[in-house]
C-alpha cells in the first residue's frame, strides 16, 4: 500500500513538471537579463584614452651638443634603473665619448694648422716690414746725394741746375711714397697678424668648451625626484641604456613632480569642437579598474597633428586631476570621459539591447509571458546607453540579448 502511494506521488510532481514547461517554456527560451526603460539623466560624453604625467617636470638633459657643433647621435652608454628615487647630484647616466672625442681630434689639429699659419705670418710680415725699411734707408741715402749734387751744381750751366733740382724732388716724391707704403703694410701686418691670433684663440676656445663638454657626458641628478625615462618615439619605446640622445632632443630622463598630474589624450578632428576647457571629466586606470578618478579639461590644442600610424588629425588635450592619489605614476594608462552635456528626463536603454536591420533599429520589448520585436527611434548616444526617441515608455522591460524565439518574429513599427 506505502509502496503504491509512493508512485502516486512521483506520478503528479512529474505532471506538474510538463504543466510548467508547457507554460513557461518559452519565456524560458527568452535570455535572463533584462533592462528597464528609465526617465533618467543623459549625459553625453567623449571617451578617449590618455597616458598619466606630472603637471611639473624637471627634465635631465644631455650636454648641449648643438652648441658645439656636434649633430651626430649619441648613445647611452649606462643609465640607473627607471622608478628609482634619487637626490640632487647623483649618477644617473654615461654617453659614449665617442663622437666629442672625434670632435676633440678635429680641433687640435685645426689649432695645429692656426698656430702654424701664425707663425708664418709673423715671420713673412717682418721679412716685408724689414725689406720696406732697408728701401726707405736706401731712399734717403739717395736723397742726400741728390742735395749735394744740387749745391755742387750752383756753378754750373742753368739746365744742369735745373737737372739736379728735378732728381732732387723726384727722390722726395720717392722716400714720400715709400714711407706711405711702409705705414700701409705696417697696418697690413698687424690685420694679418690679429686674424691670424684670432683663428688660434677660436680653435683654442673650442677646444676648452670641448674638453669641458667632455666632462659632462656623465649626467648627474639637478633635484631630488622619482627618475621615469622619457619616451622616444622614432626608436619605439623609451629611452634607456643603448638609445641615443639627439642635438635637437637632448632629454633622456625627467624628475616629475608628482603632486599635482595631468592626463595627456588626442581627440579626433570630429569631436574636439565639443572640447572645451573647464569641462568635468570621469577617468579611470587600466591598470586599477576599481580606481576612480576626476579631472577638469585645463587646455585644448588649436593645431592638430598625425599621430605615429595614423593620417587621421588628431588634438592634444590636458585634462588636470583634481586629486592625486598615491598610486599614480607617469606613463599609466587613462580611460576618459569628458563631459559635454547634461540633458534631463530623457529615456534610455543600455547599447547593447539595441539591434538593426537595414535601415532600422529595434529592441525585443517584453510583452507579459510573449516578446516582441519593437522598432525604435534613437537619438544622442555616449559610450553606455542611447536616447529613445519614440517606441518605448518609461518602465518597459528589454532584453539585453537577442531571444532565440523572437529572432524571426516581424518588427513591430512605432505608432
Amino acid at each position: 500500500m506505502l509502496k503504491k502511494k509512493w508512485w502516486l506521488i512521483a506520478t503528479l510532481l512529474f505532471v506538474c513538471a510538463l504543466i510548467g514547461f508547457f507554460m513557461f517554456g518559452k519565456k524560458a527560451e527568452g535570455p535572463g537579463a533584462r533592462a528597464t526603460v528609465k526617465k533618467d539623466m543623459f549625459r553625453d560624453i567623449v571617451a578617449s584614452p590618455g597616458e598619466l604625467m606630472a603637471e611639473n617636470t624637471v627634465y635631465i638633459q644631455g650636454p648641449p651638443l648643438q652648441a658645439n657643433q656636434i649633430y651626430e647621435d649619441v648613445k647611452i652608454q649606462d643609465m640607473v634603473a627607471e622608478g628609482i628615487t634619487v637626490k640632487e647630484g647623483d649618477y644617473i647616466a654615461t654617453l659614449d665619448p665617442a663622437v666629442v672625442n672625434k670632435k676633440i681630434g678635429d680641433v687640435t689639429m685645426e689649432l695645429d694648422r692656426a698656430n702654424t699659419t701664425l707663425s708664418q705670418t709673423a715671420l713673412d710680415t717682418t721679412l716685408q716690414l724689414r725689406e720696406s725699411r732697408d728701401a726707405i734707408t736706401n731712399q734717403v741715402f739717395g736723397l742726400e746725394q741728390k742735395q749735394i749734387a744740387l749745391q755742387l751744381s750752383k756753378f754750373e750751366p742753368p739746365a744742369t741746375i735745373r737737372q739736379a733740382e728735378l732728381d732732387l724732388d723726384k727722390a722726395r716724391r720717392d722716400l714720400q711714397q715709400l714711407e706711405e707704403k711702409h705705414k700701409i703694410k705696417e697696418r697690413q701686418s698687424i690685420a694679418k697678424m690679429e686674424q691670424a691670433q684670432r683663428d688660434v684663440a677660436r680653435h683654442q676656445k673650442n677646444l676648452a668648451n670641448l674638453e669641458e663638454l667632455k666632462g659632462k657626458f656623465t649626467i648627474k641628478a639637478p633635484k631630488n625626484g622619482l627618475l621615469v625615462y622619457v619616451n622616444d618615439w622614432s626608436q619605439g619605446g623609451k629611452k634607456k641604456s643603448g638609445s641615443s640622445i639627439r642635438s635637437w632632443d637632448p632629454n633622456l630622463a625627467m624628475l616629475p613632480d608628482l603632486s599635482s598630474m595631468l592626463s595627456k589624450t588626442y581627440i579626433n578632428e570630429v569631436d574636439i569642437s565639443k572640447i572645451k576647457k573647464g569641462q568635468k571629466v570621469t577617468m579611470g586606470l587600466d591598470a586599477f579598474p576599481e580606481v576612480k578618478l576626476t579631472g577638469i579639461v585645463s587646455s585644448v590644442a588649436n593645431i592638430g597633428e598625425n599621430r605615429p600610424g595614423s593620417n587621421a588629425k588628431v588634438f592634444e588635450v590636458m585634462i588636470k586631476l583634481e586629486k592625486v592619489d598615491s598610486i599614480l605614476k607617469p606613463g599609466m594608462t587613462t580611460s576618459n570621459n569628458i563631459l559635454i552635456n547634461e540633458v534631463p528626463g530623457k529615456l534610455t536603454i543600455p547599447l547593447e539591447s539595441v539591434f538593426s536591420e537595414k535601415s532600422k533599429s529595434y529592441v525585443y520589448l517584453r510583452k507579459g509571458n510573449a516578446i516582441e520585436k519593437r522598432e525604435v527611434s534613437l537619438g544622442k548616444s555616449n559610450d553606455e546607453v542611447v536616447i529613445v526617441e519614440k517606441g518605448l515608455a518609461a518602465g518597459d522591460e528589454i532584453f539585453m540579448s537577442e531571444p532565440a524565439s523572437a529572432k524571426e518574429n516581424a518588427i513591430v513599427p512605432i505608432k
